[in-house]
């Protein structure tokens, strides 16, 4: 049986057609709102056409009306055609690294999948850069196709597991039921993006008594994106089930990576709400979405995940209860294998080597952290702990356990883990639970700088003196004999990951700092902030000291 389906393309050409009728309707209303509001607001100067309602004036509808054709056309010229590039830039998804095994692999699954299914057209794999599980494909009127995948999805699924996703995000654009999706999608649900960031400045004119308009044409704009759900049938993720599986032979593993889809973070607040249509699983639960029924095929566009999962365990012959169990085992025998094999020693805040510890006995030890130095049983190489990468997943784990409102998609440049973005001096910074280092962008500097909210114990203030005097020292030392400065070890900018310069903030605040000029943001390791802070406040200079 082909992948294709001839009646699916025949349906994309008028739903096409039929997105547009509705973006220009909806500019048309807009527009005679907006010329009715004028001729209540100035009645004067067009009293002379005999009323003062606009649909008394046809020559004034005609005109308003071709106006709109005008700019529903090139909207829907520049969101159709660029769809790909505007939904990869909303979600920020980069191309996968050649240089990463995992990427690697993603590249790999794809390109066989291609060939498999006869493809011609390239699909261009892209990475999003975020921990969450999910997947998604998109395509364009110029031909362009993508499938992206989260970096949580592609570091925690089995080769067979990912293939089978990458199969039926395939399938959505082999067939060409991604392109009506990407479109109604590029039409409207990527405003939703911009609606969260007009979010909190409309509330703030809410409260002095008014609303910008911006944010209500985007709040239409997102409102018709759940319109067009009406025309998105879940039956399309049926159909791409199925398809992975003829691809691939293999129902569990896609059976399996929904499974562990739909009990890990999709991707809410990382993949922008209107965005939902073109994912593998909806990025927020909802109850419509596990519903059945004439409502719930209406109105959304995924079925029930557990409908979905049981589906294709039936065609393995496998209950829902069995599946389970295998995914418990295969745990439980990788935990079996990491406790004969990964044991560490590890050195203590004392400097003395401690152990060797199992897996599951690190989990209980508080004061390890990626900066902690370990040795393997098993080996004689010394590394940090971040350098590990099962350790690294541990750390990770605990992260996402307590911190998962707070983690950013930035990666502290020490420790590997990633940055919380946390409030400070009413602004925000990126922190590492870890070892305590922040990101700051440099335009925040000077607001965090001039506020006073912070408050600095006898140790930051022992500090700021001890640092100012002994960068003192080392400067006058430096200047004297004409030698280097000796400075710590280059760091990576979180961000674009190039080096960052090392530098004195200023030569009046000797306090040093990790500087990204591509970037503009500054990296201040454990307390170097708030030892810049103290030192600006209290006027700590060496010649003070």
């Amino acid at each position: 049986m082909p992948i294709t389906f001839i009646d699916i393309e025949k349906q994309k050409t008028w739903r096409i057609g039929i997105f547009y009728f509705i973006l220009l309707c909806l500019y048309y209303i807009v527009a005679i709102a907006f010329v009715q509001g004028i001729f209540f607001i100035f009645p004067i100067f067009f009293i002379k056409t005999g009323s003062i309602f606009i649909w008394d004036n046809p020559h004034t509808l005609l005109i308003i009306f071709i106006f709109c054709v005008f700019l529903s056309v090139i909207h829907f010229y520049f969101s159709s055609f660029n769809a790909v590039q505007n939904v990869m830039k909303n979600i920020e998804a980069t191309i996968p690294d050649t240089n990463d095994g995992i990427h690697k692999r993603f590249i790999n699954i794809l390109n066989e999948i291609q060939i498999a299914s006869g493809n011609v057209k390239k699909i261009q794999p892209m990475v999003i850069p975020s921990l969450s599980m999910n997947a998604l494909a998109v395509s364009d009127l110029r031909g362009e196709s993508a499938v992206a995948i989260t970096e949580g999805l592609l570091s925690r699924l089995s080769r067979q597991q990912l293939e089978a996703v990458l199969a039926h995000e395939s399938y959505h654009i082999i067939s060409g039921d991604c392109l009506e999706a990407t479109i109604a999608t590029s039409l409207f649900g990527l405003y939703a993006a911009m609606l969260d960031k007009l979010q909190s400045f409309g509330e703030d004119e809410k409260r002095e008594g008014g609303l910008h308009p911006a944010f209500i044409f985007f709040w239409i704009l997102v409102k018709m994106s759940y319109l067009l759900n009406l025309l998105i049938s879940r039956e399309r993720e049926y159909r791409a089930d199925a398809a992975s599986v003829r691809m691939t032979r293999n129902p569990v593993a896609l059976a399996e990576a929904l499974y562990l889809i739909s009990n890990n973070w999709r991707g809410t607040g990382t993949i922008s709400s209107g965005l939902e249509m073109l994912c593998v699983i909806n990025p927020k639960e909802s109850e419509i979405d596990e519903s059945e029924g004439f409502w719930a095929n209406l109105i959304s566009t995924h079925p029930p995940i557990k409908k979905r999962i049981k589906t294709l365990l039936n065609m393995a012959h496998l209950s829902l209860s069995d599946m389970e169990k295998k995914i418990n085992d295969k745990q439980e025998k990788a935990e079996d294998i990491e406790t004969t094999e990964n044991r560490y020693y590890v050195l203590d805040k004392s400097n003395q080597w401690q152990g060797p510890y199992t897996t599951s006995e690190l989990k209980e030890i508080s004061w390890i952290s990626p900066g902690t130095w370990i040795k393997k049983f098993s080996s004689e190489d010394i590394e940090r702990a971040s350098e590990d990468d099962f350790l690294n997943y541990l750390f990770l784990e605990h992260l996402t356990s307590s911190h998962s409102k707070h983690i950013s998609d930035i990666k502290c440049p020490l420790c590997k883990q990633p940055l919380l973005k946390i409030p400070y001096e009413r602004t925000y910074i990126y922190r590492c639970h870890y070892c305590r280092g922040s990101l700051v962008d440099n335009d925040k500097i000077h607001r965090i700088l001039a506020r006073r909210e912070q408050k600095f114990n006898e140790r930051i203030t022992a500090l700021a003196k001890a640092v100012q005097l002994d960068n003192q020292k080392n400067l006058f030392y430096r200047k004297n004999n004409n030698t280097k400065l000796e400075t710590r070890q280059l760091i990576r900018c979180p961000k674009c990951q190039n080096f960052m310069m090392k530098r004195f903030y200023s030569l009046a605040y000797l306090v040093e700092i990790d500087r990204c000029g591509i970037c503009n943001v500054t990296w201040f390791e454990s307390d170097e902030l708030e030892i810049l802070q103290c030192v600006i406040e209290n006027k700590i200079t060496a010649n003070s000291i």
